[in-house]
């Protein structure tokens, strides 16, 4: 009967973790007022720019980063946007 609480609390958290990204380690920060800005630079090269500008748009938005570059150089430096993953296990951020 004491491990029911905590249990409860481990169900608790890691439903948690699953409804969004870790907020980790921030070398790329963005104001979401620049988002725009900085996802058409992310986005230059990429065939689908209305899909990527999309999700670098909402990426930004949560993460308050954008990786500097093209898409998939540089996520590094921000750990919630290179760590937010799709469904599918695949990367939500480009």
């Amino acid at each position: 009967m004491r491990l029911l609480p905590f249990f409860l609390a481990l169900l608790i958290m890691a439903s948690m973790l699953e409804a969004k990204p870790l907020i980790g380690f921030n070398n790329c920060p963005v104001r979401r007022s620049r988002c725009a800005k900085a996802c058409i630079k992310r986005c230059a090269l990429k065939g689908h720019k209305k899909r990527c500008l999309f999700y670098c748009n909402h990426c930004c938005n949560w993460c308050q980063c954008v990786p500097p570059g093209y898409v998939g150089q540089n996520k590094g430096c921000c750990a919630c946007y290179n760590n937010w993953h799709t469904q599918s296990g695949g990367p939500k951020c480009p």
